[in-house]
């Protein structure tokens, strides 16, 4: 029986190596299709709308960084009416 020569792999374990591989990106995939389904899903209505028909998952990806910011934007903005309101009852507390 003769060793293999270094530096060259053997079909059979070359399979055996992607087989396994091709599974475990199979999930990977899998499982960023189903949080862009997900992601799909929570976006409003309005944003929906906005794109003809089938939503590609880079225009979901898209829209949902627009929402996400509008409303990091709009708790910013309640937050510091807030901070206003509060110090607005400081400056009239006798």
């Amino acid at each position: 029986m003769c060793k293999p020569k270094r530096g060259v792999k053997r079909d059979d374990s070359k399979e055996t190596y992607k087989l396994p591989h091709r599974l475990i990106e199979k999930k990977r995939r899998d499982r960023i299709n189903e949080c862009i389904a997900q992601l799909k899903d929570l976006l409003p209505e309005h944003l929906k709308l906005t794109t003809l028909g089938h939503l590609e998952k880079a225009v979901v990806l898209e829209l949902t960084l627009k929402h996400l910011k509008a409303l990091t934007a709009l708790t910013e903005q309640q937050h510091q009416k807030i901070i206003a309101l509060q110090n607005g009852k400081r400056d009239k507390s006798p």
